[in-house]
């Protein structure tokens, strides 16, 4: 069990595991021999989605981007928060930094080992607003949210959701007195701003009014630039009949009086819910082939019913799939988060009534994307401040791992603030920041330290490492659909000795004898002669009880 478990939460945990063990076991075996998981999409997963670099459609923002201090759809940072987040303790990162320094060639966290750079990141999120405790580590990634510079190529988080989870990856504070810092402090962050709430698409009727309203600006632009010709024209008639007229004055006076003043004035020109599948499948695309990057993040769900089959039922399920896979075949690691409850993500596993789908974990109920590509990728759930599961997190066979998902510090995303926030305006209640969309990161982050303390190892075998080395559930094969194969565990994943990386046979199950002698076959005639020898000893006394009662009843008698 996790560091820090109660044991009220251990021993629920146990009782929960071992419950939903048994369902579990099948889809293990039939992994192991190869074989895919019957809950994963069936068939290959094909040819990636091309990558036009824009938006999809054209989005409208319809409210405020998110700011400092005040209330609604904002955070709240007045003074600066210098506690230690619990999930950091927890993954006690402090030393596993202190290992990564000491054993780094370079003495940074988070870079290349052979060439000293930062390793790369993208987060592929609401954009990643510049703070200073990210200094000049964040690169504009791209933008299928607003084309141009409007959205600033993906450095302008309105939503305020991909510059907190691109903190807990690589914020760097560089200030003792503050406990917060990223999982990788010297990483580079590539923004990708691909999903917005406060943008939705623009209507038909919106659509033809700026239509209208660009050609009446071109309209006036044209106009104005005629006035300023014919301006500049009759000015030009003024200069030459003056200068004519100076020439004239002189020649009748016959001497220069000095250079005259231009009276005339120069008139000066005046100037007057975004994303979907299928921008995430062209966004993983780009951090891959255009940014070169070592790690993705992705804190973005989407949720359907399973409709009873494995296969992708749309194409922008096909083409995600298939940019995932692309993206893990190139050496790319891929982290997803496992997603919340809500709205059209109803929990796996739970009773609701009319459904009888409610134990099977190989039978869930709602299917999650990404995290079901979990071939490919490691899908994320999240744990307390107990290390219990926490009540949010989706479930799902296709959970790899869990890390901390409540009480989250990281940056205030407000442009300008260069403060650290442990909660959300929504409308005028604070709450306090939590969700599997920040437990990835540690994930994300963690990939990044395993790329660069085990340089040699391929993306897969990240992966692998990752959640070899994690804190197993207490569940008969060590996996369960709340936390998947456990609870990272930072410093195993840099340091533990995996059998297969030193040609080892990998420890499996083995049925052991009993501690109890086998059974003997032997000959039954010696309790044949124990029991006739009792048997005739208690002849022998019962003839001499006799005997002694009939000699005391003769002498009464006498």
């Amino acid at each position: 069990m996790p560091r820090g478990v109660t044991r009220v939460g251990a021993l629920v945990a146990v009782a929960l595991f071992t419950t939903i063990a048994p369902g579990l076991n099948p889809a293990v075996a039939v992994a192991q021999d190869g074989a895919r998981p019957p809950w994963a999409p069936a068939g290959e997963p094909g040819s990636p989605p091309s990558d036009p670099g824009k938006p999809d459609k054209q989005y409208k923002q319809r409210v405020k981007c998110v700011q400092s201090g005040v209330e609604g759809h904002t955070t709240v940072s007045s003074n600066q928060i210098q506690d230690i987040p619990w999930g950091q303790a927890h993954l006690r990162l402090d030393e596993v930094h202190d290992y990564v320094r000491a054993h780094s060639e370079h003495g940074k966290i988070g870079v290349n080992e052979r060439t000293g750079k930062p390793l790369k990141v993208a987060v592929i999120d609401t954009g990643v607003t510049k703070h200073p405790y990210l200094q000049n580590r964040v690169t504009a990634g791209g933008d299928y949210v607003q084309s141009g510079d409007k959205g600033k190529n993906g450095l302008l988080d309105c939503d305020g959701h991909g510059t907190q989870v691109a903190g807990i990856i690589g914020a760097n504070p560089k200030n003792p007195d503050i406990g917060f810092i990223g999982v990788a402090p010297d990483v580079q962050i590539i923004s990708i701003r691909q999903s917005s709430q406060n943008f939705s698409e623009k209507t038909e009727e919106e659509i033809k009014r700026e239509k209208e309203a660009a050609r009446a600006k071109r309209e006036a632009a044209r106009r104005q630039a005629e006035a300023r010709k014919r301006q500049r024209e009759n000015q030009q008639k003024i200069d030459e009949l003056q200068r004519e007229l100076e020439k004239e004055r002189q020649n009748n006076d016959g001497g220069d009086t000095g250079a005259s003043q231009d009276s005339g004035q120069r008139t000066q020109g005046s100037s007057s819910g975004a994303g979907n599948q299928k921008t995430l499948a062209q966004a993983i695309v780009r951090a891959v082939n255009k940014h070169n990057v070592d790690v993705i993040n992705m804190s973005v769900d989407a949720c359907r019913p399973n409709t009873g089959s494995t296969k992708p039922v749309s194409d922008e399920e096909r083409m995600l799939r298939a940019a995932v896979h692309y993206a893990t075949e190139r050496d790319v690691v891929v982290v997803a988060a496992a997603g919340n409850t809500g709205g059209a993500c109803q929990q796996n596993g739970v009773p609701i009534q009319g459904d009888p789908r409610v134990t099977d974990p190989n039978e869930p109920r709602t299917i999650v994307t990404p995290p079901w590509f979990s071939e490919d990728l490691l899908a994320v759930g999240a744990i307390d401040a107990t290390g219990s599961v926490a009540d949010f997190s989706m479930h799902g066979p296709w959970v790899s791992v869990a890390a901390p998902g409540t009480d989250i510090i990281s940056l205030d995303p407000a442009k300008g603030s260069s403060a650290l926030v442990n909660v959300m305006f929504e409308g005028k209640q604070a709450v306090r920041i939590q969700g599997t969309s920040f437990a990835a990161p540690y994930v994300a982050g963690l990939a990044v330290l395993v790329r660069q303390m085990h340089p040699e190892l391929t993306a897969r075998e990240v992966m692998h490492r990752i959640t070899t080395t994690a804190q197993h559930p207490g569940a008969g094969d060590g996996r369960d659909p709340f936390i998947g194969h456990g609870v990272i565990n930072p410093m195993a994943a840099l340091t533990m000795t995996l059998p297969e990386e030193i040609g080892a046979k990998p420890a499996r199950d083995v049925a052991l004898p009993s501690s109890m002698p086998p059974p003997d076959n032997a000959s039954p005639m010696p309790v044949i002669v124990a029991l006739a020898g009792s048997g005739g000893g208690l002849l022998a006394l019962g003839c001499t009880m006799f005997a002694v009662h009939t000699v005391r009843r003769n002498r009464a008698a006498a």
